[in-house]
């Protein structure tokens, strides 16, 4: 199927995409991609945000800028627009930015064949870093957003509501890409049985599964694992304010390792800071706080793991 060939990774790592998404909204996913994007820009790297958060999108604003009369929106609904003419500056040397901010209805809930066309059109973009930034929850929509980029960042909070919807977020994942790269109908039935945990059928973690497909198919179970040690995920845990919740982001990548078998590396926490809460609410650009705020001291430590060229040197100039 088309669809199934676009939301495959490919054999050969496109670490330009970072996917930046998480299973609950109010974890400061925007505020992070944004920061990140920012961080990336400054150390010379060409950078190109996406707001792929259709309907609740404001990268914008945490930009600086007004509602872009053109964006992400317009590409979905016309066919015949080059990806390229809906990109906007950001008035930030190296940061550019597709917005999904201008309100369409229907455009949060797209058709698999304009997700296709977008996953398509984002992977053929010539920056050195492109990071999306994915809308809150499990929809097919986000994951196969997720599942284009050979690196995927997930966003967390010490919340046991946040932590439970990240690890949902992960199994949901998975479980996409297998149903998506295997064909035989009782594999597929297999799969969603467990999904579902009807009849009888619970795996409690990914070997089970994978234990279980090896008795349909016995070369099937090897494939899989060896494409689950290969996945790219990385975590962030956000709004810490004890070490005890700044702990809590390497127990989850661990915990992952042990449920689902892919090897998720724990980029590192975020304090919370009210003075970030204080200046978005006053809706000025973040540049604008830079460096003096703590949490984007620690972002910017963040995106080195990501960029390690040089240290963040900012600049407000226009592109």
């Amino acid at each position: 199927m088309a669809e199934e060939a676009a939301i495959r990774k490919p054999k050969t790592a496109d670490s330009r995409i970072l996917a930046i998404g998480g299973g609950k909204g109010g974890t400061g996913k925007s505020l992070i991609t944004a920061t990140i994007g920012i961080c990336l820009a400054n150390r010379g790297n060409e950078v190109l945000l996406v707001d792929a958060d259709l309907g609740t999108a404001n990268l914008h604003t945490l930009l600086g800028l007004e509602p872009p009369q053109i964006g992400l929106s317009d590409f979905v609904t016309n066919k015949e627009l080059p990806i390229d003419r809906v990109i906007i500056k950001t008035g930030i040397t190296n940061l550019k930015l597709i917005s999904g901010a201008k309100d369409m209805v229907g455009v949060a809930n797209l058709s698999y064949g304009q997700k296709v066309r977008i996953l398509n059109n984002i992977k053929k973009l010539n920056y050195g870093y492109i990071l999306i930034d994915l809308g809150p929850g499990t929809s097919f929509n986000i994951l196969d957003f997720f599942l284009i980029s050979q690196c995927g960042i997930l966003i967390t909070s010490p919340e046991p509501t946040s932590i439970e919807n990240t690890y949902r977020f992960i199994r949901g994942l998975l479980f996409r890409y297998l149903r998506n790269m295997i064909s035989e109908k009782v594999v597929r039935s297999l799969i969603d049985k467990g999904v579902r945990q009807r009849n009888g059928h619970k795996f409690s973690s990914v070997f089970d599964l994978l234990e279980a497909l090896e008795k349909i198919e016995p070369s099937l179970g090897e494939t899989i694992a060896s494409y689950l040690s290969s996945l790219d995920i990385k975590l962030i845990l956000n709004q810490a304010n004890t070490n005890r919740d700044r702990a809590m982001g390497q127990k989850m990548a661990i915990a992952a390792r042990k449920y689902f078998g892919i090897p998720i590396d724990f980029l590192g926490s975020i304090s919370y800071d009210d003075n970030v809460r204080k200046a978005l609410l006053q809706k000025n650009a973040l540049l604008a706080y830079f460096p003096h705020f703590k949490a984007f001291k620690e972002i910017n430590e963040i995106s080195q793991k990501i960029s390690p060229t040089h240290q963040l040197g900012l600049s407000s100039s226009a592109d």
